[in-house]
This record gives structure tokens, C-alpha cells and sequence, in this order.
């Protein structure tokens, strides 16, 4: 896939504008440096002092006129190039909003970081460097060769021919090259940032266990493997360098010896001479930087498929579809799931395999088992956090998939193991429009008389205990009128007091409710229990069954 699929890149008036301004500019040098040639011929053979004059007059003009052109065709792709990054940004931010978290069964987050902005900046250059040289080059060859043949036919081949090789063929020749070599610096600068952050974010675990310097001692090797890729990269860079920059030598030695063999023939009028070689070595040093395309071709095309497998990882269509849970009928399938399976990148086995259970508008389902047996991934599939790998989960008559996720969340109260908090206040972190009134009588009713709404909340978590922070989670939920209740472990950081409370509050508020919890001593007070292991379910029974079950093992 490729990103032009994904990514809309376009070519804009501004810079068919800087092409055009650039060609023109390119057109002007040529001609101030032409004319310089010309003028020093004729003053060393005597020409007169108002024909040198007007001649200086004029290559001063273009002088002018070029850094006007330059000037403009700076600004024209420039902006045309921070409008594409501009637009890559957006269009990548939006792609990848309907597949968190999904995305991050494949990639890590520090792995997505590098592509967002590394990636993304190494697109700069596919207008300025990759397929502008190539283009305006290419079309002020062509136009100085025209000319060229008015006073020497040779120089014109000659031209041709050098161009072709520094500008066209030889940097086919090399992009593949590039490209392995690029490709080996984005591998080891990938692995070297994923050692740091994990070394960063682990590190005062590390320093408690005593393990801290063997893994800065595998960040020190990645970095090293990461600086002998670059030197790697930079010396094949100036291997590649050395060879255009010889064949511009070679050339403009041959256009001398050519020049010089054309006027003892008699083929070139003497005139001339300097303007061609100024002409020739003007176009070769215009040429020659502006043809590292080779290089910069292989940086974007790795950017771009880089960011094309981000973007094309398990891409759906957005949903249309709203369903309104109100309008089903009691006792009707609502939750539905046809064997679901779903695995993550390079898992030895599925997170869930199989799954097939239906739940009911009005049912309270319990889903326990131990740690590793899949219920936390059965409650991400129903919130539409994940898409599964196979399989289909249903909503009332509806495929998850089709749906408007927005109109879906509005109906879903969810709470995953660790809520996230923000730095604000207790009342901006219940995310509510409410009133002061109605977010007071909550926090009472769970318990939480002692905590002020204007008190401060950090995303660290330091202002609140564990158990504060869960009935704060809890808080947010009991202030929406959301008919689906899913919710993952709500009562981990709880005594027994306040579990029981706790739960009684969200049996008498929830219409439909699915926990997944390890807590068996309140399963009584549900419907049915879900018994999960090792990512499947065997076993759909009553409580009572389950506690009979239990009482015998």
C-alpha cells in the first residue's frame, strides 16, 4: 500500500510555481554567467569601453533578477512543503484516532512516536529534494542545450550525456543501495529507542533489584550499533558524493579539451569559448548538489512505508449505524459475540480464541477466572476498544463494526483496570457537566465526605489513596445516565465495607451490567457467571452453581 493511498500528497499551485520560478532563475544564472564570458572575451580583444559598460550593466541585472527568483522560489516551496507536512499531520492524527488502542498490538508507543515525527519530517523533502532537481534540472539542460547548439553542437551532447548520468542514472543506480543502508540506520535507531525508553521508564525498578547497569550496558551497545549504522550510512554517503563530483570534473575537462580542439578547427568562434565553459561549469554546479535525489528518494520512500503500515494496520470503515439499547427489547440478545478471536503481533498463542456468549438486555454477567484468562480482553472487545482478528461481536441486530462509535459510547459506562486522571481538580476529573450539588451527593454516597471537589488531582496520583481514586472512577459513572455498564475490576483497591456498598450501588444503577473480577465473595448478587481460562469460556453457570462448584474443589 502505497502512502499517496493513505495520505493525500498533492502537488499544489505553489510549487508548480517554484518549479517554474526555478527554471527561470536557473535560465537567468545561465545567462549572467554567459555573459560574463562573453565580456571578458571582448575586453581582453579591445572591445569599446561603453560596450563593456552596458555589457556589466546587464550582468548585474541578472544578478538582480536572479536573487529575486531564488528569493520567491524559496518561498513558494517552502510553503508548499510545511502545507503538505501540515496536512500529512492532520490526516495521520485522524487515521489513527479510530484504531487506538488496536494499533498498539502491533507497534509499541515509542516505535509510533519515531514514525509521527521522524517519519512524518523526512517527507520534507520529497518536493524540494527528490523531484524538484530532477525536473527543473532536467528542463534548463534541455533549454541551455537548444542554445548550446547555436555555438557548438559538441558542448550540447556533451551536456546531455553528463547530466543524464549525474542526475538520472546514476542515482537509479544508487536508491537501492540507499535504501538498504537507510533501512539498516531506521532498524537499529528503532531498537535503540525502545532500549532507552524501557531503561528510562524501568529504572528505579532496576536500581532495586541491582540490575540497572547490565541493561545501561545493552543501551550502551544499541547506541554504538545505532552510531556504527550512521557512519556507515554517512561513508557510503561521500563514497557516492566523490563519484558525481568526479564525473562533473571529468566533463568539464572534456569540455575544455573539446573547446580547444573545436577552435584549432575552426568549428567554434573564439568569442564564445569563455561563455561556454562558464555556461557548462555554471549548469554542472547547479547539477551536481541538487542531484543527491538517490538519497533523499530512499529516505521518503521508507517514510512513506512506514507510515503506510501504521495507517493500513487493520483499517475499518467508520460507522454509520446507531443503535439506540433503549429501543431493544428486555431479555433480547444486546451483547453478542460469534466465534471472536483475537491475537497480538508475535503472541505465541490468541489473547482470546472461540469466544461465542450472548448477554442480555437487563442481565448482570460476572466474568471471572485468573490472571491471563482473557476477561479484561473480552470487556476491550465489547467497549470497541480492539477489532478482532476473527469473528463478529454484535450489538442488539448490528455489527460492532458499523457502528457509530460515538453514539455507542454515549450509552456505554466503562471503566478499565487503571482510569486515567488528570492534573485538575476532584471536580474536573469527574468529567462531567453536573453540578456541584449532584457531584456532592456522589462522592457522598461513596463515601468520599472527607474530599473537597476544588481539591487538586495529579496524573501521578499522589493527592488520593488507591481506593479514593477507584470510587473517584466510579464517581464519573454514577453522574451519566449510560445503560451499559462494563467494568473491569471496579472494587480492587477496596475493604470489604466499602466493596459491598459499592457494588450494591451499581447493581441498583445499571440496567446492563458486565464485571470482570477475581472478587468471589460478592458473585451472589448476579445473574450468571462467565468462567474464562486461558483466553476461552468453560463455563456459563448460575451463582449458585459457581459457588457449589467452588465449595467442592
Amino acid at each position: 500500500m502505497k502512502l499517496q493511498q493513505v495520505i493525500n500528497i498533492k502537488w499544489d499551485k505553489d510549487i508548480v510555481m517554484a518549479i517554474c520560478i526555478g527554471v527561470f532563475g536557473s535560465l537567468v544564472a545561465l545567462s549572467m554567467f554567459f555573459l560574463s564570458g562573453y565580456m571578458i572575451t571582448q575586453s581582453a580583444l579591445g572591445a569599446p569601453l561603453y560596450a563593456l559598460m552596458g555589457l556589466i550593466v546587464t550582468v548585474k541585472l541578472f544578478g538582480f533578477i536572479r536573487a529575486i527568483t531564488k528569493y520567491y522560489e524559496r518561498l513558494r516551496s517552502h510553503r508548499a512543503t510545511f502545507t503538505m507536512l501540515r496536512d500529512v499531520r492532520v490526516q495521520l492524527y485522524r487515521a489513527l484516532i479510530p484504531i487506538v488502542p488496536d494499533v498498539f498490538r502491533k507497534f509499541r508507543s515509542s516505535d509510533l512516536l519515531g514514525r509521527m515525527v521522524t517519519q512524518v519530517e523526512a517527507l520534507q523533502n520529497i518536493y524540494l529534494r527528490v523531484y524538484y532537481p530532477p525536473i527543473v534540472i532536467g528542463i534548463t539542460t534541455l533549454i541551455s542545450a537548444v542554445t548550446l547548439v547555436y555555438f557548438s553542437w559538441a558542448h550540447a551532447v556533451v551536456l546531455i550525456i553528463t547530466i543524464a548520468i549525474a542526475l538520472f542514472i546514476l542515482p537509479a543506480l544508487r536508491v537501492k543501495q540507499a535504501t538498504r543502508v537507510r533501512l539498516h540506520v531506521n532498524q537499529t535507531g528503532a531498537r535503540w529507542m525502545h532500549a532507552y525508553f524501557d531503561y528510562i521508564l524501568g529504572h528505579d525498578e532496576l536500581k532495586r533489584f541491582k540490575s540497572d547497569k547490565k541493561y545501561n550496558a545493552q543501551l550502551m551497545a544499541s547506541e554504538a550499533a545505532f552510531s556504527q549504522a550512521e557512519h556507515l550510512s554517512q561513508k557510503s554517503h561521500l563514497v557516492y558524493d566523490y563519484i558525481r563530483h568526479l564525473i562533473s570534473m571529468a566533463a568539464l575537462l572534456g569540455s575544455i579539451v573539446l573547446v580547444v580542439v573545436m577552435v584549432e578547427q575552426q568549428q567554434v568562434d573564439i568569442v564564445y569559448v569563455t561563455s561556454i565553459i562558464l555556461m557548462i561549469l555554471t549548469l554542472l554546479e547547479q547539477a551536481v548538489p541538487m542531484s543527491q535525489v538517490a538519497d533523499y528518494k530512499s529516505e521518503t520512500d521508507l517514510a512513506q512505508q512506514s507510515l503506510s503500515e501504521v495507517m493500513g494496520y487493520r483499517k475499518r470503515a467508520v460507522g454509520k449505524e446507531q443503535v439506540d439499547v433503549h429501543q431493544i427489547s428486555h431479555d433480547a440478545p444486546l451483547l453478542t459475540l460469534k466465534d471472536v478471536t483475537l491475537c497480538y503481533e508475535h503472541q505465541q498463542r490468541p489473547s482470546v480464541q472461540h469466544l461465542n456468549l450472548h448477554i442480555h438486555k437487563g442481565e448482570h454477567v460476572a466474568i471471572v477466572g485468573t490472571s491471563g484468562s482473557g476477561k479484561s480482553t473480552l470487556l476491550q472487545l465489547l467497549m470497541g476498544l480492539y477489532t478482532p482478528s476473527e469473528g463478529q461481536i454484535l450489538i442488539g441486530d448490528y455489527a460492532l463494526n458499523d457502528l457509530d462509535m460515538i453514539h455507542y459510547y454515549q450509552q456505554l459506562n466503562t471503566m478499565l483496570q487503571q482510569p486515567h486522571f488528570y492534573d485538575d481538580t476532584v471536580y474536573g476529573n469527574l468529567l462531567t457537566n453536573a453540578s456541584t450539588t449532584q457531584c456532592r451527593t456522589v462522592l457522598d454516597q461513596l463515601h468520599l465526605q472527607h474530599i473537597a471537589l476544588d481539591r487538586p488531582v495529579t496524573f501521578n496520583r499522589n493527592t488520593l489513596s488507591g481506593g479514593e481514586f477507584q470510587r473517584l472512577a466510579l464517581a464519573r459513572l454514577m453522574l451519566r445516565e449510560a445503560s451499559i455498564w462494563l467494568l473491569d475490576e471496579p472494587t480492587t483497591a477496596l475493604d470489604i465495607e466499602n466493596t459491598k456498598d459499592v457494588m450494591r450501588q451499581i447493581h441498583q444503577q445499571a440496567e446492563t451490567l458486565v464485571v470482570a473480577t477475581h472478587d468471589v465473595q460478592y458473585l451472589a448478587q448476579f445473574d450468571r457467571i462467565i468462567q474464562m481460562k486461558e483466553g476461552k469460556v468453560i463455563g456459563d453457570m448460575t451463582p449458585e452453581q459457581f459457588l457449589a462448584e467452588k465449595v467442592h474443589e
